[in-house]
């Protein structure tokens, strides 16, 4: 199977630390040559990190939520470091730096989020006994 595609969006923040080089490895396998890795997550020092209460820390930068799912927050570094790993190539990394206001409620939130684009290499499959 091979996908022009894959969309990975608030999905990788979610997996342990030492599982994730292994899940984007196993994604990187599926992409075609040429195709592409659209990334979105949850950066360092957003406001939801933040907030997290003492004892809330599983692993460095990694968390439990209240209902029990988990929760990764990622730098620029990590992100290149996980997908250069695998094979990719950085078409785009970004860190996405927003200051929401709750007007109503008078909350001023930072918000930091990674959208990052990779592309699988063009493989050139030419083998010498192809040629005279």
């Amino acid at each position: 199977m091979s996908i022009d595609i894959i969309l990975v969006v608030f999905v990788l923040s979610s997996i342990h630390p030492e599982r994730m080089q292994g899940v984007v490895n196993r994604l990187t396998r599926l992409l075609k040559p040429g195709g592409i890795l659209l990334f979105r997550d949850y950066g360092r020092y957003d406001m939801s990190q933040l907030r997290f209460k003492r004892g809330r820390c599983l692993f460095e930068n990694f968390y439990a939520r209240g209902d029990g799912t988990c929760v990764y927050f990622f730098t620029k570094a990590e992100v290149h470091s996980l997908f250069e790993s695998a094979g990719l190539k950085e078409i785009q990394n970004l860190e996405d730096r927003r200051l929401q206001v709750n007007r109503r409620k008078g909350v001023v939130m930072h918000r930091v989020w990674m959208q990052s684009k990779y592309q699988k290499p063009l493989e050139m499959d030419i083998c010498k006994d192809d040629f005279p």
